[in-house]
């Protein structure tokens, strides 16, 4: 005989699950906001030839986790040259919420990070695999959390005269435990500067709405301190082309015209956000990094916080209320300016979950209670983000073993040179 068909949750209930999901878990750890830790890494190339032979880039990153914060970087620094002082790039980023609305339950929307206090996962050595460890577990928790691994991240050049140079990352990752799903919060460093920030949905489709249609929305908020944090610019950059004449125009702005705001991202525009600072590279050319989005689409909700893209705001830690994404049209209100200051960016990626069978298997394990549809299986992890890039941080390209300059020839006795080929 045929199970009846299992009811939508109510909130209540699903709210309910996913508390208790957390409650043991939560226990392994302690303080609710411990220490920051920090980790290094040296990027060693060796002597690359050119008038001063470079050995390497390397990151120095602060990472942290919290209550309805998760796992986030609380400092990063990059090194162009090993024997080089340190450039600070970012002072605080990290998933600000995670929105997740159904599309047919009216009334079943998450915000899986500032709504819940759900803990990280434990991680064991099987999560690092081959080419990652275990970092220390944060003071207070009984076990690990962080997991940090070096990977290659494919060809970075190639060209017919030097051959070939593959890149490498540092990736520091951990995993969320939000009830049934898992959230995968990961921040690449790379040896170029680029900084990759991703996240991941796995774990099992909601209980009782497994079929249902939803979005995995993470609002990403970025502090970014470049070089003297204090007097940075927001820029807003755009491409321009039609199908009417050959040619296309590049623009770059200052950002809502100088103050906070928010705006949409477009796709023949290619819209993408800079940070400016003042120090200059040996080029005379302004040290800046670009927000470049990687996006499947755009989410579109009713709430107000979901209306725009991108967004700049003036930073103020002074006020806890600025940290929270759902707040953003308060925030830019007063319209600030973001020019010659401390600005945070603020960015949405989205994943669209169209529930598969590849998501999993009803009536195939034990039943916790009388309407339960017996679920096994585990969604395969969908992935968004963006990239932060650096421009104009070198003067040259990163790890090219570049020649010597040519010696200029001698000089006869009135001080003329020869012309080559005469």
């Amino acid at each position: 005989m045929a199970r009846p068909p299992s009811p939508a949750p109510s909130l209540a209930l699903v709210c309910l699950l996913a508390l208790l999901a957390a409650a043991g878990p939560a226990r392994g750890q302690g303080l609710p906001d411990p220490p920051s830790q920090e980790t290094t890494i040296e990027f060693v190339v060796g002597d690359s030839g050119g008038v001063s032979p470079r050995k390497g880039t390397a990151w120095k990153v602060q990472y942290a986790r919290g209550m309805h914060k998760g796992f986030y970087i609380t400092g990063a620094w990059f090194r162009r040259e090993l024997s080089e002082d340190w450039i600070k790039v970012i002072h605080d980023a990290r998933i600000a919420d995670l929105f997740v609305p159904y599309h047919e339950s009216a009334d079943t929307r998450f915000f899986d990070l500032t709504g819940f206090s759900f803990p990280l996962a434990e991680v064991k050595a099987e999560d690092a695999g081959a080419n990652g460890i275990l970092l220390p577990a944060f003071e207070g928790d009984a076990y690990p959390t962080v997991v940090r691994e070096v990977r290659d991240r494919g060809v970075v050049w190639k060209d017919y005269a030097n051959g070939v140079r593959r890149g490498r990352e540092m990736v520091l990752w951990a995993g969320l435990q939000a009830g049934n799903y898992m959230y995968l919060m990961q921040y690449g460093f790379q040896d170029d500067g680029v900084i990759a920030f991703r996240v991941g949905a796995t774990g099992q489709n909601l209980p009782g709405a497994r079929k249902q249609a939803h979005m995995h929305d993470a609002h990403w908020r970025i502090d970014i301190d470049l070089v003297d944090g204090a007097r940075n610019n927001a820029m807003l950059m755009t491409h321009s082309e039609t199908t009417a004449g050959l040619g296309a125009e590049d623009d770059e702005q200052p950002f809502h015209s100088g103050v906070e705001g928010g705006i949409d991202w477009e796709p023949k525009e290619f819209t993408m956000l800079r940070v400016e600072s003042e120090r200059r590279n040996a080029n005379g050319k302004k040290i800046a990094y670009d927000l470049m989005p990687l996006r499947q689409g755009t989410a579109r909700h009713k709430e107000d916080f979901t209306h725009h893209d991108l967004w700049v705001s003036r930073s103020h830690p002074e006020r806890p209320l600025e940290m929270l994404f759902a707040n953003l049209p308060s925030i830019v209100r007063d319209v600030e300016s973001v020019e010659q200051t401390d600005v945070v960016l603020w960015y949405t990626s989205s994943s669209h979950h169209e529930p598969r069978d590849e998501d999993g298997k009803g009536n195939a394990g034990r039943r916790l209670w009388y309407w339960d549809d017996g679920w096994e299986g585990s969604a395969l992890v969908m992935w968004s983000g963006f990239d932060l890039k650096p421009r104009n941080l070198f003067d040259r390209t990163p790890f090219y073993p570049y020649a010597p300059p040519t010696p200029a020839p001698p000089a006869d006795a009135e001080g003329r040179r020869a012309v080559p080929g005469n």
